[in-house]
């Protein structure tokens, strides 16, 4: 399955989603409405169930009850939506007690970790999320979260850190990752909003089961005993007291009978929850797990991390109270009251699992696990040959590039993780801090050929920023020099998480400083255009500065004329003559059933084109497949694909929210 059809099934799982939320909805009144309609018999003439049974429709009653479970069982869905939607993975993350890593962290075990997000990011062509440790939580265990692709977070227990070596920990990450590219996190967010509804009336009523706990008279609350004043009122106060403790022991007596009710009523949204949870989320947990071997071909990675979850001494159990309603998130079963064992389970059995990647495991777990010693792995690492970035192994090429989409390989993580390792030391350190990384945003974009250009830019910066930050970035700029055209938007895509820990108004501003320093020259390179488009898709979504993608087209005849467009842009970049390139168009459109007419290459500007896009950045992904598919055809067709060519995929699949791996031509 490629990734356009994970985001299909992610999209078609909603339609389940309705309709056991749905069922789950209609038993959840049909149960209240029987308890409160028994209730009101009961101060009637005769047996209150004969009653029933004679009369069952009680419109007022019924109108009520549905109207109650509305109330309580929709608005905690709307609710807890309407903060997921607001907060996205970050909400999620902190919910669960996540702490997020600073990017310059010296600490080893964050310091690895935080590598090998990073790598695996530029690997798979998908935003640098940002990472976050549970530190309560000893044991294995990670998740990811978000509502689209760009402001997903990952987050790993802290047990995850210590105990698994550097292989295990990407086997998990490639895992997870998998869930970023492929729309589960979309799912999963969904869902976690949607079955809160449902488990809130359990909620409800276990909550009402502790309030005689805190009615005790040793909280202070309860009835009884001394009042307020500390001094003794004589017969009449303890007369008071008597009749206190009587009625505090009947309400507290009725306070547990109503939390037991309610308890057992809810126990359907339970139910139905976990229902759902497993529907969902078992057959793309297995899939997460062939998907990271794919990515790591390692089997070893994710199995070892499997097997030290069998670990009885360390498990993936997570102590938060709101582990519950995020399990299906997490990488391994979270034990709670709604999982309901194994019956309904999250995840499929630990033993199951390795031995879809391992066949030959036996079942036998480790009886102890000893921390990684991070310093040794370090050393071997350092003693092994550095993967060159730019090795033609390790290249994709655009001709090929549908089959990598939202997917990668072990070349692309080792090339990531040269290019990340042959940056000088001072550009590395320059993605650490705020500061730095804006200063080497700003360097990248700095007018190498225009000494009157790039003055006009230096001034913008400087009318802005403190003064500070002009040497560091003429510094970055003579650097970067040396690197490459090619290192310039991995490098960006390496400080992307650095800037999200700016205020909203410091990015504003700093927005606004790249706008400055695009315009200076009155025109806009693809450079610049892959630059903004990123930082569209993936920074401003994350400052609420642009809503994520919704699906607003689903039929090619309603983007016809933005796919012509874009063709035509591509059509003309990558042939030398009008005929040519209309020949390429017309065969293409062709292919893909178009009717509108090629534009003509005056038409075809970088506005135009960047138009165009945001209107196809809305289609479903079965049409979105089928339009960058085209695309892709199109700098193929004649069996060359030229550096303007690939940077115009790459530009394309940033504004399309695509994750297209890293490539060279």
């Amino acid at each position: 399955m490629d990734f356009f059809e994970h985001q299909e099934k992610a999209r078609r799982l909603t339609v389940m989603l309705v309709f056991f939320y749905s069922i789950a909805m209609v038993l959840i009144t049909g149960a209240i409405y029987g308890v409160v309609l028994f209730i009101s018999r009961l101060g009637g003439p005769g047996d209150p169930l004969e009653s029933i049974a004679s009369n069952p429709i009680d419109p007022a009653i019924f109108s009520l009850t549905l109207i109650g479970v509305f109330i309580v069982v929709g608005g905690g869905s709307l609710f807890r939506m309407a903060q997921l939607s607001a907060g996205g993975g970050k909400a999620v993350a902190e919910m669960l007690g996540g702490r997020l890593i600073n990017p310059g962290t010296r600490v080893p075990a964050e310091r690895r970790l935080y590598n090998v997000v990073e790598e695996i990011a530029l690997a798979s062509g998908a935003p640098m999320p940002p990472v976050y440790i549970m530190d309560n939580e000893p044991s294995i265990n990670a998740f990811a979260a978000g509502t689209s692709v760009n402001e997903a977070v990952v987050s790993v227990n802290r047990g995850t850190l210590e105990l698994l070596t550097r292989d295990e920990l990407q086997g998990v990450l490639g895992h997870e990752f998998s869930h970023v590219v492929n729309g589960d996190c979309r799912i999963n967010m969904r869902l976690m909003g949607v079955l809160f509804g449902l488990q809130l009336i359990a909620l409800i009523g276990q909550y009402m089961m502790r309030i005689p706990y805190y009615m005790n008279p040793g909280y202070g609350y309860g009835y009884g005993g001394r009042n307020y004043s500390g001094f003794d009122s004589g017969n009449q106060s303890s007369q008071d007291d008597n009749n206190n403790r009587s009625s505090g022991a009947g309400i507290m007596t009725i306070l547990m009978i109503g939390g037991v009710a309610i308890m057992v009523i809810g126990f359907i949204g339970v139910f139905f929850s976990a229902i759902i949870k497993a529907a969902v989320s078992r057959q793309r947990e297995l899939l997460a797990d062939a998907t990271a071997v794919q990515y790591t071909r390692n089997p070893a990675g994710i199995a070892g991390a499997l097997k030290k979850i069998g670990c009885a001494e360390v498990g993936s159990d997570v102590l938060n109270p709101h582990a519950a309603e995020a399990s299906h998130m997490f990488f391994g079963n979270v034990a709670s009251f709604f999982s309901l064992g194994n019956l309904f389970a999250t995840h499929p059995d630990l033993t199951f699992r390795i031995q879809q990647i391992d066949p030959s495991f036996n079942g036998v777990y480790p009886d102890h696990i000893e921390p990684v010693r991070i310093d040794m792995e370090q050393d071997e690492r350092d003693k092994m040959p550095k993967p060159n970035p730019f090795d033609p192994m390790q290249k994709i090429n655009p001709a090929n590039g549908m089959g990598h989409i939202g997917g990668f390989g072990i070349g692309q993580i080792l090339a990531a993780g040269g290019i990340f390792g042959s940056m000088p030391q001072q550009v590395s350190d320059n993605t650490q801090d705020p500061l730095s990384a804006k200063a080497t945003v700003y360097a990248i974009l700095l007018n190498s050929e225009n000494a009157e250009v790039q003055q006009k830019q230096l001034q913008a910066i400087a009318a802005v920023e403190p003064a500070t930050i002009l040497p560091m970035v003429q510094k970055t700029f003579g650097t970067l020099q040396g690197l490459g055209e090619n290192m310039k938007i991995p490098l960006f895509m390496k400080v992307t998480a650095t800037l999200k820990l700016l205020s909203k108004d410091q990015y504003k501003q700093f927005s606004n400083v790249v706008d400055a320093l695009i315009n200076a020259d009155l025109k806009m390179d693809l450079l610049e255009y892959t630059l903004k488009a990123v930082m569209l898709r993936d920074l401003d979504v994350h400052f609420g500065l642009a809503p994520t993608l919704t699906e607003k087209y689903s039929t090619l005849a309603s983007v016809q004329d933005s796919v012509a467009a874009v063709l035509s842009f591509l059509a003309y970049a990558g042939h030398d003559t009008p005929e040519e390139a209309e020949k390429v168009f017309v065969a293409i459109a062709t292919k893909m059933g178009l009717s509108s007419r090629m534009l003509g290459n005056e038409a075809c500007t970088i506005k135009l084109f960047d138009q165009a896009l945001r209107i196809l950045a809305l289609t479903t992904p079965t049409l979105k497949k089928q339009v960058f598919e085209g695309m892709v055809q199109c700098v193929q067709e004649d069996g060359k694909i030229t550096a303007l060519e690939g940077e115009l995929i790459r530009a394309i699949a940033a504004m399309l929210a695509v994750p297209m791996p890293n490539w060279t031509t």
